[in-house]
């Protein structure tokens, strides 16, 4: 007889199987989501002009082909330095002082919501510049992420977070502001 340990097992496995057997063709039915079907149209390639090389010549055909200056006033000289430290001097009067450069200011923004629909961000940004707030949205990896700002200061940031809170229900995260 076999133990009831092993037979509890095996009735188990066999509940497993039949069950994986159901759910699993469910599952992987291989239908793509309709995010993922795009079609790519390329276009022709531009028409550009064929370039002609002319071949090599020797230095002597070169040489041959120049011919000298018919006068000497179109030769222009120029000045050299006699010693090193006029050319120093020369460069360093040559030279301006550069303006100097900040560095570019961090700015700050509130992400307020990320939708898999663009309709919902859509209405959201809708909604949220009726009450006069810089709404815009960015689309990455398909999501559709919507901010307000972008601002200089991060407690600008922050309280609009919070009066956004107060009057929508929305919390938002206080994030950097990107370019991109």
């Amino acid at each position: 007889m076999i133990d009831r340990a092993l037979t509890y097992r095996l009735i188990g496995a066999g509940l497993i199987v039949a069950s994986a057997a159901i759910v699993l063709p469910l599952v992987l039915d291989g239908e793509r989501p309709a995010e993922l079907d795009m079609q790519v149209v390329v276009s022709e390639p531009p028409a550009f002009e064929v370039v002609k090389i002319a071949p090599v010549k020797s230095v002597q055909e070169i040489d041959s082909q120049q011919a000298a200056p018919k006068d000497p006033q179109d030769i222009e000289l120029i000045p050299v330095a006699k010693s090193v430290t006029e050319l120093k001097k020369a460069e360093v009067a040559k030279t301006k002082p550069l303006p100097s450069v900040t560095a570019a200011a961090d700015r700050w923004t509130v992400q307020i919501a990320t939708f898999k629909s663009k309709d919902n961000a859509t209405r959201l940004v809708a909604k949220l510049q009726e009450a006069n707030y810089d709404a815009y949205s960015i689309t990455t990896n398909s999501l559709h992420k919507v901010f307000v700002g972008p601002e200089f200061k991060r407690e600008t940031s922050k309280k609009i977070r919070d009066d956004i809170k107060k009057e929508f229900g929305l919390a938002g995260l206080v994030v950097k502001y990107s370019v991109n």
